[in-house]
């Protein structure tokens, strides 16, 4: 999921391009943010930290909150983003991690 959010400014790039997969990303990653019910402050940080490219200590001065704050934030904000990946993929319309043998990783 971080991996995903740090690509964040290449996918924005890449639509511009004409890459299709990419439009669906950034629809799908926009999507699962809105489904997993976060919280205003989560979603503050996750969209500073990822989206505004800001650390989390220039994170932290425009929330009024420490950096470790931020960083509680993101980290859950993240971790519910990827659970509403993991239900899609459970119900067969998302994207699954997959090893190289085709099994799926748990």
């Amino acid at each position: 999921m971080k991996r995903l959010l740090r690509d964040y400014h290449a996918l924005v790039e890449r639509q511009y391009d004409g890459d299709y997969d990419a439009v669906i990303l950034l629809v799908d990653l926009a999507t699962a943010i809105e489904k997993a019910g976060l919280t205003e402050r989560q979603r503050e940080a996750l969209t500073l930290v990822y989206f505004e490219d800001l650390s989390q200590v220039e994170a932290g001065e425009r929330m009024g909150a420490s950096k470790q704050t931020v960083n509680r934030l993101a980290t859950v904000a993240t971790a519910k983003v990827a659970r509403v990946y993991d239900v899609w993929a459970r119900m067969g319309e998302g994207y699954a991690i997959t090893s190289e043998e085709g099994g799926a990783i748990n």
